[in-house]
């Protein structure tokens, strides 16, 4: 079993809506073609904080605009998001699934902070863990140079010139004052390419694959 977890969220005028679920999304489909079990779909709600991006204090990447960006929908309070995520893992679990495997597209440190509770809130009492979780680019070996992220620039662009080039614009931004609203990152998104989004997508999928087969493992040692 497989929860995708992302956002409707702004992502640049570039990329589609919804980037951090579709990627997420793409993500479990792929690797349950690989070791089985069933991908839910996308829960788009996420958890965020409010920070001083130096134009007033916003709302995740509002806070780099200095207003409610158009286009993001997946505010909640923190502690309904918990509950949600929670009931929905302990559905799974009642209906005979042994392992939920919780995958984030949508990666601020209060993201990760709510979901690692759930988790742990599911633990069995025997000490199972039957619910896991990894942000997507979490994934990839821990010495592997691209394991990082980054927000609608040149890393999650590149990985939606793969997936879902059909729906990028890179001549959106073309003639605003702000080219980069909402865009943050080292590289620039005008530096996504879609090769660079394929290897990237390519060691998440097998990270996932090596993530889920060794959480099921040792799931086993407690049965």
């Amino acid at each position: 079993m497989r929860i995708s977890r992302g956002t409707l969220e702004w992502h640049g005028r570039h990329n589609p809506l919804g980037v951090d679920s579709l990627k997420a999304e793409q993500l479990c489909l792929a690797a349950a073609k690989q070791t089985g079990g069933v991908v839910m779909p996308a829960i788009h709600f996420a958890a965020d904080a409010y920070w001083d991006g130096g134009f007033g204090i916003g709302y995740g990447m509002d806070a780099t605009a200095g207003y409610a960006l158009p286009g993001s929908f997946y505010s909640i309070d923190t502690r309904l998001f918990a509950a949600v995520l929670e009931n929905a893992c302990r559905n799974y679990l009642s209906r005979g699934f042994r392992l939920v495997v919780l995958i984030s597209g949508h990666n601020p440190p209060i993201q990760q902070n709510v979901i690692d509770e759930v988790c742990y809130r599911c633990k069995r009492d025997d000490g199972g863990e039957p619910v896991c979780f990894s942000m997507y680019y979490m994934l990839m070996e821990s010495d592997d140079p691209l394991r990082a992220s980054d927000h609608a620039a040149a890393i999650e662009t590149s990985m939606m010139l793969h997936l879902f080039g059909d729906r990028v614009n890179m001549a959106a931004n073309a003639g605003h004052d702000c080219e980069h609203l909402g865009v943050g990152g080292e590289r620039p998104y005008s530096a996504a390419t879609a090769a660079e989004g394929e290897l990237r997508y390519e060691r998440q999928v097998d990270g996932l694959v090596r993530f889920a087969e060794e959480r099921y493992a040792r799931l086993l040692k407690f049965e």
